[in-house]
Order: C-alpha cells, then structure tokens, then sequence
C-alpha cells in the first residue's frame, strides 16, 4: 500500500463533495477534440496535475484513489492522441529541483501506471532519456534519505543505548533530533524512491538497454540500495523496490559483461559481507520463498555469482552451513516440482547447483548425496521429463546438464550409460547450448518472451569510481514541506 487504507481526511467531506472531486477532474482532462493540439493539451495536463496534486491525501486517500486518478489522465483523449507528448511533458516536469514533492509523487506515479498498463510507453519514456530522468529523479531521493533517513533508522531501532559505563544515554544526545515533519518528509521521499525504482525495474526488465544507461549508475547509488537494505521485513514496498532493482541491474551487468568491460558494481559490494550482509539474508528468503520465474530467474544469476571462485572472491566460506542447506534445499524442491513449460528455469536452477555442490562446504559435507542422485539421475533421461510432449532444446539442456553435475561433482554417483537416442540427444543439446555458463543472455530472455513467461506476470502492483562524479556532492538539507514550485509551463 502506497497510502494508507482509510484517511481521517475522508471524514471531513460529504458523499456529494467526493462526487463533485471525481467528476471535476474527469472534465479536466476530457477535454474535446478540436482541442488537441500541443497547447491545450500541454495547458490541461498542468492543470490536471496541479488539481490532483492539491487533492492528494484529501480527496485521494487510498491505492485505490490513486489508480483512479491515474487511469481517468491515461485513458482521456489526452493521452489517447497525444501520448508521446504528454510522456515528454511529464518526464521534463520530474527535471524542476524544487518541483513540489506531492506533484512528483503523481507525475511517477502516473508513469509507472502507463508503464505496466502498455509496456511499449516504456519505449517513448527511453526515447526522451527516460533512464537518465528516473535515475537523476531517484539518485537526489537517495542522497537525501542517506543523510537524514539512517537518523530516522536509528531513532525507530532503539530509543536509548548503554554508553561503555552501562549508564542509559537518550539517543536524542547522541543524533540530531528530527522533528516530525523531518520524518514526514523522509516517509514522502521513500514513496516517490519507491516509485521511481519500480519504474527503473521495468526499464531494466523489459526494455533493450544501451551500455550508456549503465555507465551514469556510480558507486554510491549501488552502495547506497544494498547497504540500506532489511532482512527482517519481507512486506516493505520501499525494501523489496531496492532488492528488484538489484537484481536487475545485476542482470543487465552480467549481460554487458559478454561485449565491454564494465564492472559490475552490484557484485563489488556483494562480495563485501560488512555491506551486503541484510541483502544475502534477504536473498536466501527471498529465494525460499518467491515463485515467480522471472525473479527466481535474476535470482539465479546473483547466486552463481556468489558461488563462482574469482580473482578477488573465494566462495567456499561466503554463506554459512546453514545457509547451504537451505540453497539445497531449494533447488531440490524447485528442480521436483518446475513444470515443463517452465523447463528454462529448470535449466537455470541446474547451472547454480553445480558450483553449490563444488564450490562450498557441500563438497565436504556431501549434504543430500541420496536425494540429489535419485533427482539428477532422473533428470538425466529425456523420457522422464517429455514423456507425453515434443521434445524442446529446453529438455535437452536439462539431461545435459544433470549428466554434467553427476560427472564433475566427485562426490556423487556417474550417470549410468544412456540409450543411444538420449545420447545422441545429449549431444546435441550440447553442440547447440554453450559450456559457458551467461546465465541469462538473449536467447534466455528471447524464449521467455516467446514462451510468455517473461512478459505475462504483468499485473498492476505499484510499489509505491564515480562516472559522473556525483559521490563528492553533498546532499543538500531537505527542503520544507510546505515549499511549492512556481506554476509549470
């Protein structure tokens, strides 16, 4: 939930009012035909924007408010006739600094509500520099949160702390105390970061990305997303924002990784425990827990990260003996119950279970040795996982790669000889699936979209050595919540 359920300001207005709210801001932006050139539709946008801006959290009170206000702009002749525009006039208005925070909050808001609704809007929003738009708009949230939100942080873990001498000390002693519009302004900005990282996601995830969207994400907006990061909530919008976006970004990484040499600068702090530790946590329950493809798929690829031996990381004592387990235990029950329409994600679970069983504590312990033979051995014929289907290049990765797990991880059992059509098969699974383990390049991607697997789970749920030198600038103190912009042109 972006607002809360039910707003103390509903109270104060009649059925009646509320009906003459709705049926002003329709009017708004119902505006006629013969009126849609760039002038009166640049004239009413502002002004739908400004009434709804005054409206909010009095008229507009809840999510559902929200999403009602935002569909009566997207589905008007507005935007019917004149979408690319009013897109361009939208992101430009997101480059005023001192833009009054409410408006901001719509303007996103309304994008991101276009961007799940069509995801060829995402296509114009790029076209205009809409990374670039929602990463500057994102990257001054977070310098503001990173100065002022870690008070908010602390004063909310614990009110007071023991000093070495075991005497009690008021934290207010300890912080600079913030006033309760100091922490209403920081519960706006998370909103509208909120937003914005769910936009980005969606950016990321289904739109072809240039390696100059990369290149303008520096150290600290990266730092700042998985230092701040909670383990002990799994419901937060803002925290599971952070953790999406991660993941995505990882992704598009690992992916530019094949053609430049970029680094990737979600694995530098990954591998950095004292900054990572919340987010590896988050990771394994996320893991456990999440049953969408897509992100068990991004998931996936961070966690080969992890257990793939680098120059600068060793990953036999990155997770603990528990940790372990519970990775085992995931991939045994995930590579059980996987569909076979859902076979690529089967590929990919058998390409992180490898480096876990050679690369870890595993290899010591031999955790599951039984289960994990019964299972792989299982896998290793195609009869068994396309008995009633035709078989897919997606089947014959799977016995390849099962074949591979039982034949380099020592400790477990050779594959027995396979019939001469699965070996064959297997041959030519491998003749046409590289060794090298992307984990998520194009073609991955590409049978996904083909599959419906990747664009499908679309439904509406809005969360509501620096390239560009910006780490030396300090955040400016945050502004005051009363402060509005000049009307927009």
């Amino acid at each position: 939930m972006i607002l809360d359920p039910l707003s103390p300001n509903i109270e104060n207005h009649t059925q009646d009012e509320i009906i003459e709210f709705w049926e002003k801001i329709e009017s708004i932006a119902n505006i006629s035909k013969d009126k849609l050139d760039e002038s009166h539709v640049n004239s009413s946008l502002v002004a739908y924007l400004k009434f709804a801006t005054d409206s909010y959290k009095v008229f507009i009170n809840t999510d559902r408010d929200l999403y009602r206000m935002s569909l009566i702009i997207l589905e008007s002749p507005l935007f019917e006739f004149k979408k690319e525009f009013c897109l361009s006039k939208l992101q430009s208005l997101l480059n005023i600094d001192l833009l009054e925070m409410n408006m901001k909050f719509i303007i996103v808001y309304v994008l991101l509500c276009e961007a799940k609704k069509n995801v060829h809007s995402l296509e114009i929003m790029l076209k205009f520099q809409g990374f670039t738009v929602f990463y500057n708009a994102l990257y001054t949230q977070f310098a503001y949160l990173s100065k002022y939100g870690q008070e908010k942080k602390i004063i909310y873990k614990q009110r007071y702390k023991p000093d070495a001498a075991n005497t009690v000390t008021p934290l207010d002693c300890l912080v600079p105390s913030l006033t309760d519009i100091d922490l209403g302004i920081i519960d706006e900005m998370k909103q509208i970061s909120t937003v914005l990282m769910d936009l980005l996601f969606q950016v990321l995830k289904y739109c072809k990305c240039v390696i100059a969207n990369l290149q303008i994400v520096d150290d600290f907006f990266v730092y700042f997303l998985m230092e701040s990061i909670r383990s002990d909530i799994m419901d937060d919008m803002f925290n599971n924002a952070q953790f999406k976006l991660l993941l995505a970004l990882n992704e598009q990484y690992m992916m530019f990784a094949k053609e430049y040499d970029i680094e990737n600068k979600v694995y530098k702090y990954l591998i950095n425990g004292s900054v990572s530790k919340c987010f590896s946590e988050l990771l394994l329950l996320k893991f456990n827990r999440v049953s969408d493809p897509p992100l068990q798929i991004m998931m996936c690829k961070i966690i080969y990260l992890i257990l793939t031996p680098r120059s600068n990381h060793v990953p036999m004592n990155f997770f603990y003996t528990n940790d372990l387990h519970v990775l085992a235990d995931v991939l045994i029950r995930e590579l059980q119950n996987i569909s076979e329409n859902e076979e690529i994600l089967r590929n990919t679970l058998l390409r992180v279970l490898i480096p876990l069983l050679k690369n870890t504590q595993l290899s010591k312990t031999h955790y599951r040795k039984d289960d994990l033979n019964k299972l792989l051995q299982y896998l290793s014929t195609l009869d068994n996982i396309c008995a009633d289907n035709p078989v897919l290049h997606e089947h014959l990765v799977t016995v390849r790669l099962s074949q591979k797990c039982l034949q380099q991880i020592p400790w477990l059992e050779a594959p027995p000889t396979p019939p001469n059509e699965n070996s064959s098969a297997s041959s030519n699974a491998t003749s046409r699936d590289s060794s090298i383990f992307t984990l998520g390049g194009s073609d991955n991607q590409n049978v996904l979209a083909r599959k419906g697997h990747l664009y499908s789970n679309r439904e509406f749920d809005v969360s509501a050595e620096s390239l560009t030198k910006r780490k030396a600038r300090a955040p400016p103190p945050p502004p005051p919540p009363s402060r509005k912009c000049g009307t927009p042109k």
